[in-house]
């Protein structure tokens, strides 16, 4: 099943005495794929889970396995949360004051079944629908300007899932009738995790709740160390399709609260298998800053990336544990790397075609300060959702320090969001031109894999 999952909005509250069953965020899911080594061979007798779900599985002799055929939880007690659920064959709604309510279903055709609307009281009260026959459906429940869709199966008219949607500001995403147009839901957000006996452990990011044909490839333990890159240039061109790369906005085909950072992790983790292929199973994180996560909360690069240690392509060490990489530039690792952090090749970005002089290139998005926390609400792109003139200033840090030991996580603002690039020393960011490459870069990011 599939759901938006709203943030904040006025007017509806949870109430926790009334429908206690409905505590913890419920999705259900369908995964199902397979697990092979770096040849393509299957493993079998992989166990498998969900970080943040309940669902478990084993990979049989073909390598295939499912999660599914449960309910996987994902978030934690709801207190003030506002939502829309379906429990026991009905829509449920919860209202913290009497307000004017519509809801639609649709087919997945995206013909309109069935329309109802009426003035509900503060409290939870059922929404029942007529005429929704049997299949998927999409129900849309809105208040006002604030709206939530889910996906639910009905039989013969009851709805049947556990799915929860919380209000959420409407946008023009929606189900519009004959012409066909469907909800675009909000991703579940979760990881597969993939352990093995001789394997190092692999991790799936996932952001849908149904899906097949997943391959998780898993590394053998002794393989070379990697863990650590900048992205280069011709990866983002690479990956975005533009010359001028991604600029702000990193979701990389991701949608919903998140898209941002999810979007910059698949980004990391594409580049990866580009270079080492098997390697993209790693869990890649890139190392930015959000102001609004998949949950509506502040996010901080550090949190995002392990402990350590990390390698570069070829092996060298980047930096032992944390304490050490967080340092002005990371310390007691390779100090043929400390001064100029190498691409996802192993190659010194300050110089990446060795055979051509090198270039100014070494603004790197973060968001972050010096220790790797938010360094502000401007300074993300909108939560690397976002391209605008309007949406900041970015923070960089230096792949490279100029003149002195710049810091590697935080230096400056960059000159905007746009997709751009300036390759040639020009002293610093331009507040006139509002790029992420103003000052020397293209918009890169740092990427880190939790094994080594």
């Amino acid at each position: 099943m599939e759901l938006f999952i709203p943030r904040s909005i006025p007017g509806l509250l949870f109430i926790a005495a009334a429908l206690p069953a409905f505590a913890q965020t419920e999705v259900a899911i369908r995964l199902s794929g397979m697990v092979t080594d770096s040849s393509g061979a299957p493993i079998a007798d992989a166990a498998i889970s969900l970080e943040n779900g309940s669902q478990t599985a084993t990979s049989d002799q073909a390598g295939k396995f499912i999660l599914g055929a449960s309910t996987a939880l994902r978030g934690g007690l709801f207190s003030r949360e506002p939502f829309a659920a379906i429990r026991g064959g009905s829509l449920y709604l919860t209202l913290s004051e009497t307000a004017d309510v519509s809801v639609t279903a649709y087919g997945m055709d995206g013909g309109a079944l069935s329309a109802r609307a009426r003035r509900m009281d503060a409290g939870v009260s059922a929404f029942d629908l007529p005429g929704l026959g049997s299949g998927l459906r999409l129900i849309r429940v809105r208040m006002g300007a604030y709206e939530a869709v889910v996906k639910a199966f009905s039989n013969e008219g009851l709805l049947q899932s556990a799915v929860f949607g919380s209000l959420k500001a409407a946008k023009s995403t929606g189900p519009e009738g004959p012409a066909g147009k469907r909800a675009a839901a909000v991703p579940y957000d979760d990881v597969i995790t993939v352990t093995k006996s001789g394997y190092l452990k692999g991790y799936l990011s996932v952001s849908v709740s149904e899906a097949e044909n997943l391959t998780i490839r898993l590394l053998r333990e002794g393989s070379p160390k990697f863990s650590f890159f900048v992205t280069s240039l011709k990866a983002m061109q690479a990956l975005s399709g533009s010359q001028n790369g991604f600029g702000g906005d990193l979701r990389f085909g991701e949608t919903g609260p998140g898209a941002g950072l999810r979007g910059a992790d698949k980004i990391c983790a594409a580049t990866a298998e580009r270079s080492m292929p098997s390697s993209g199973n790693k869990g890649w994180r890139a190392f930015l800053s959000a102001a609004s996560d998949a949950d509506g909360k502040p996010l901080n690069a550090v949190d995002r990336i392990g402990d350590g240690p990390w390698y570069d392509r070829v092996g060298r060490l980047l930096a032992p544990k944390k304490s050490d990489l967080l340092a002005t530039r990371p310390m007691n690792g390779d100090p043929t790397i400390q001064n100029d952090l190498p691409n996802e090749d192993g190659i010194p970005n300050h110089r990446p075609d060795p055979t051509l002089p090198a270039v100014d290139n070494h603004h790197f998005l973060t968001g972050s300060d010096g220790t790797g926390k938010l360094y502000g609400a401007n300074a993300t792109c909108l939560s690397w959702t976002s391209t605008a003139a309007t949406s900041g200033r970015p923070r960089i840090g230096f792949s490279f320090p100029a003149g002195n030991r710049q810091n590697w996580i935080s230096g400056q603002d960059e000159g905007g969001c746009g997709a751009g690039i300036n390759l040639a020393e020009t002293g610093g960011s331009d507040p006139n031109n509002p790029v992420v490459g103003s000052g020397g870069g293209y918009g890169g990011i740092y990427c880190f894999a939790f094994d080594p």
